[in-house]
Parts: structure tokens; sequence; C-alpha cells
């Protein structure tokens, strides 16, 4: 009897040390994350503001290590086209940017999020972050970061045109009517057969993420179906015909907005004192401050313009965060997930690096921190928290995001540079449409 105990305290004990062996392995899971090279810098200047290395913490509570793979922004998308494409069980969560939401749930690329995140974890990020990481009724990522859009001033050219300073109030925003006419005024700045002002310049001018709040103010939509799978009567309805109009006569008509300036170069024109009006996004800010330091530049912001008639319309959004369905940690991945975008990481990262979050924690921490009552940071009080709550619309949410960005993209180029509006459009519906057959 006495050996029998023996045995059996032995069995249990082994079976104790099995159970506790099994859960720390469990607990000791390494997860990959691949991400943009950004990343490396951005992670640097979090720890030196907040104190503490996010992934590193990360580890300490939960066990698992994260292995972190940067890559370069034009290589990062064919990376995980690659890798998702061949199943690869070695890939666990992935930065993904949000328009392609549709085209990766469409192909399997994305997990959806499910139970993993509870609705009152949900309703904690912006309207329009969880709008664009939603395809037929399912949340396949979560929100990240965000973006949002303003109008810069130039004082300076506005007082020498004799043009009272518009106001900073999103109630009170100017029209896109009032834009020409103001342009046209700063554009007689110039002397007879110069070019040294421009009335208006757009920062990322041409590309749809920063375009369709035109078509979009005027309630034409995005471009493309309800279902996401077509463009035609979506993409050439008056609205997008008169927005497209518009487009066409500021840049060959009353030409207040110059030709052949790259994206890259916008935001130096603007801080060399040469432009009335920037339409661009919060990022240019310490730049453009920069720049008024320097002598340079007086600035104020003040709210997105929109059409007379139609509705406050401003781009957003930006990368989101999601997991394999062919990892094997999936588990882990969504602790990851999880834990990147809670409340504490959310702030301390808008904190450190200035970056827009698709958390609202952030408007919590721009109410309280006196840095925010003061120009040009009260901005983000006054104008950028009221446009991500309720102006910010999404781009579409269509599986073949990729050919219709490029193609909507060429086609405001084209009208940039003189092509017919409504031909143009008409153009691009054959070709975008073309491109969505093989998806329905």
């Amino acid at each position: 009897m006495k050996m029998k105990k023996v045995l059996l305290s032995g069995i249990v004990a082994l079976g104790f040390l099995l159970v506790f062996t099994m859960g720390a392995s469990a607990q000791a899971k390494e997860i990959n994350f691949v991400t943009g090279s950004w990343w490396t810098s951005q992670l640097e200047d979090f720890k030196k503001v907040v104190g503490y290395d996010y992934l590193e913490k990360f580890t300490a509570d939960t066990g698992i290590k994260v292995n972190m793979e940067t890559l370069p922004f034009e290589d990062l998308f064919h990376n995980l086209e690659v890798r998702l494409g061949s199943k690869d069980a070695t890939l666990d969560v992935f930065a993904i940017d949000s328009p392609l939401t549709a085209s990766y749930a469409m192909r399997g690329f994305t997990e959806p999020v499910g139970s993993n995140l509870s609705k009152a974890e949900l309703d904690k990020f912006y309207p329009a972050t969880l709008q664009i990481a939603t395809y037929k009724n399912q949340v396949w990522n979560v929100p990240f970061e965000n973006s949002s859009q303003v109008m810069y001033i130039n004082k300076d050219l506005f007082k020498k045109a004799g043009i009272a300073l518009p106001s900073s109030d999103v109630k009170a925003r100017l029209t896109w009517e009032q834009v020409v006419e103001y342009g046209k005024k700063i554009q007689a700045l110039n002397k007879p057969g110069e070019s040294k002002y421009w009335g208006l310049l757009f920062d990322q001018a041409s590309r749809p993420y920063q375009m369709l709040a035109l078509p979009q103010s005027l309630g034409a939509g995005s471009g493309v179906s309800p279902d996401g799978l077509s463009v035609k009567g979506y993409l050439d309805n008056a609205g997008w015909q008169k927005a497209m109009q518009w487009w066409y006569d500021i840049n060959n008509v009353s030409k207040i907005h110059p030709k052949g300036v790259a994206p890259a170069e916008t935001p130096s024109y603007f801080s060399a004192g040469n432009v009335g009006m920037f339409v661009g996004g919060s990022w240019n800010i310490p730049a453009f401050m920069e720049a008024k330091t320097a002598g340079r530049l007086d600035f104020d912001i003040v709210p997105h313009p929109y059409f007379k008639g139609g509705k406050p319309a401003t781009g957003t959004n930006s990368w989101h965060l999601a997991v394999s369905p062919y990892s094997q940690n999936k588990d882990a991945a969504w602790k990851f997930v999880k834990y990147m975008t809670s409340d504490k990481i959310m702030a301390d990262r808008f904190v450190s690096i200035g970056q827009l979050t698709a958390n609202k924690v952030m408007s919590d921490v721009i109410n309280k921190d006196k840095r925010y009552n003061d120009f040009p940071w009260v901005s983000y009080k006054t104008i950028i928290s009221y446009e991500l709550a309720n102006s910010a619309v999404p781009r579409p949410a269509t599986p073949f995001y990729l050919e219709w960005e490029d193609a909507v993209g060429k086609a405001f180029e084209d009208v940039r540079n003189g092509a017919d509006p409504k031909q143009t459009l008409a153009k691009t519906v054959q070709l975008v449409e073309r491109a969505a057959a093989k998806y329905k």
C-alpha cells in the first residue's frame, strides 16, 4: 500500500511537472511581424520620449517574443503578396494598407477579427477606420494609424491680395467656390508673364487618397458600387463629372493650380511662401513650423473646404494590423494586435511620434495636454479631432482597389493636364470594368 502511495505521488508530481512545462512552453511562443521600414525609427523615438520599448514590454508581460521584420515601402506589398499567396506559416502578424482590406479578404489573406475583439474594444476606433476594415459585414483587420486633411493658409499672400483670413471654425469652413475666387486674387499678385505665386496646391495632387474628397463632398460616392464589384454609374455619375470639371478648370482655365508638380515637391512650394492655400495632411506641420521659424512663411490652419450645397468630406485612413490565416500562433498574434492597439500604447505612440491613431484615445490626450492649446497644435483639438469623427470618408472597399487606384489617379492627372473630364471618366470606367471582371 505504501509503495502504491509513493508511486501515485510520483505520477501526480510528474503530471504537475508536465502541465507546468507545457504551460511555460505555451507562453514562450515567438511570433513574426512584418511591417514597413519606418517602424524602426518610430520605435526608437517612442522609447526616447516615453522611456520603454513596447516590443520588450509585450514580451515581459506575455512571454511572447516578437520578431519584427521591416521592409521598404516599395518591397512590403510584394513580400506580403508572395508569402500570403504561398500560405507561409511563418508569417503571423503584418501591417496592411487599409484600402486593401477587401482584396485581401476576398483572397483569404487575412483572418477575420471575429470574437478576438469585443464590440466595446472595436467602438474605441474612429468610425471611418472601422468602415474601411469591413468587407461583407465582417471586420478583417484592426485599425492602427490614421490620417486627416486640413487647409494651410499663407497669411502674407492673403494680406497682399486683400483677402480676409478664413475662420478656423469647422462650422464656418471655406467652400471650393470661395477657394477659386481667393486663388484668382492671389494669382493676380504675379507680374505679367510671372508664375511665382500660385493660388492653390494639393499636397498629393491627383492621388485618390486626397482627391476623393471632391466628389464625396458632392455626395457622388467613392466611385465604386456598394458591393465593391463595379464602377459603371458610380465613377461617371453627375457628381464625379462636376468634381472633375472643377479640377479641370482650376488647372486649365483659372490656372490657380500648377501642373507638373509631383507630390514629393508640393510641401516645399508652400514652405517657400509661394502658395496661398495648401490642402494637405497634418504631417506637414513640423516642416511648415521650421519654415515659419526661419522667417520664410507665416501660416494658419483652417478646416478642409467643401462644395457649396454639399457636405464636408476629408481624406482619411492609414495602416492597420492583420493576422495571417496561415499562422500557427493565432492566439499569440491576436494578443499582440490587441496590445498594439490598446489605449496605453496608442496614447504613448501619439505623444512620442505625433502619428494620428485610429484609437479615439488620441482625443483624450489632445484635450488634456496643454500643448494643444497653442498654435499650431491647437488644430488637433479644434479641427482634426472633429474631422476624424465627422467628415472623414474612407476610400472604396473593393477587391480591385489597386487597379482602381491606378486608373483613377491617372484620370485625375490626365484631366489636370487638359484632358476632357467627361470623356476621361468614361474611358476610366471601361478600363476599370475590364479589370474588375476577374473578381465577379
